[in-house]
């Protein structure tokens, strides 16, 4: 992989916002060349689930009125949870988004986590939290199924969890196929599914070690592409990561002071726990080149500004989405089609 390939994307967490700045941070990233708009699928907010204010919007359907207010930029979830939606149902909202787009949607779809607040979500929504084991099959059927609908007008599928008896998908997408990023790093489960179903496998490289940690996940998925027959370098491979982004240190630095207090967490301790760049437009190059020359193809940007106590800053969001833009991706050859054409 080398660096003329690399992907960057907008992940806009929907904490504190309505779908007007839900809409505004999209044409953003559209404005600015960025490749690719995320959002999360969840119900309620990671850091503050027990406060009343400042949950999210529904993904799939602030997911469809982004696609009617956009014209270029990929559209997708970060990652979609397999349970939260019957296999033949999330397929046919999926497939009637890629309609809406004109061809978008990029179907990121992932097993759900197993943090405390992730797991109460879990129960409160869906009245259970799954075993790992009962996940991983869930996200290994749901690819399956939708894959198949995504390609099929009629599909017959009877796996451990579900039962599929000749469904119908039409009007068909108008991708195909319809793009499909599996989220999650599990080495032996999860990646596997990657290696034979995605066109991108997103996982994250947090926690300390970062390099370490990256290389054991290309590691995997290669072993993985290599035991099922496929071709290493046709996936593309992604991560997250968090951008704090200022003229000055002093500038960056500030901004990521204000979001640990936000987390709840110190800043140092921030750093161990996620993939995160703070600095100035050099030294956020230089921390995102040596992932990209080690094979990541896709940089999943998190800008995440906080005024105050726990309110989103969106004017903020925009300009640091401007100054990576204007400073950042320069600094990484881009393919020369536009966002829209680039071939998975």
């Amino acid at each position: 992989m080398t660096s003329n390939n690399v992907w960057f994307g907008v992940q806009a967490p929907q904490y504190g916002c309505d779908f007007e700045d839900m809409k505004r941070l999209a044409q953003e990233a559209e404005r600015q060349g960025f490749d690719l708009f995320t959002i999360l699928d969840h119900f309620i907010n990671e850091f503050h689930p027990e406060s009343p204010r400042n949950h999210p919007l529904e993904c799939w359907t602030t997911l469809a009125g982004l696609a009617g207010v956009t014209s270029k930029i990929k559209l997708g979830p970060l990652v979609s949870c397999y349970a939260y939606r019957r296999p033949t149902v999330l397929a046919k909202m999926a497939t009637t988004i890629d309609i809406i787009s004109g061809g978008r949607l990029l179907f990121g779809i992932g097993a759900g986590s197993s943090g405390d607040w992730q797991v109460q979500e879990f129960k409160s929504f869906m009245g259970r939290f799954p075993p790992a084991g009962e996940r991983v099959r869930g996200l290994r059927e749901t690819v399956e199924i939708c894959k198949s609908m995504f390609t099929r007008e009629r599909t017959t599928y009877h796996g451990k969890l579900y039962k599929v008896d000749d469904a119908l998908n039409s009007p068909q997408p108008i991708q195909k196929p319809v793009p499909i990023m599996v989220g999650g790093g599990g080495e032996k489960r999860t990646l596997r599914i990657a290696a034979e179903h995605a066109d991108i496998s997103h996982f994250g490289v947090s926690r300390i070690r970062d390099l370490e940690i990256l290389e054991a996940k290309l590691s995997a998925l290669r072993r993985h592409c290599m035991a099922v027959g496929r071709d290493y370098d046709s996936v593309r491979k992604g991560s997250a990561c968090v951008i704090f982004i200022g003229h000055t240190e002093d500038e960056a630095k500030a901004k990521l002071k204000r979001f640990a207090v936000y987390a709840g967490m110190p800043p140092e301790a921030l750093f161990r726990a996620a993939f995160v760049k703070c600095g100035t437009p050099d030294v956020v190059v230089d921390g995102i080149r040596e992932f990209v020359d080690m094979g990541l193809g896709l940089l999943t940007c998190i800008f995440y500004s906080i005024k105050g106590v726990d309110e989103r800053d969106i004017n903020a969001d925009v300009e640091d989405m401007r100054l990576f833009a204007d400073e950042v991706i320069p600094q990484f050859a881009r393919a020369p089609e536009s966002s829209s054409a680039r071939s998975y």
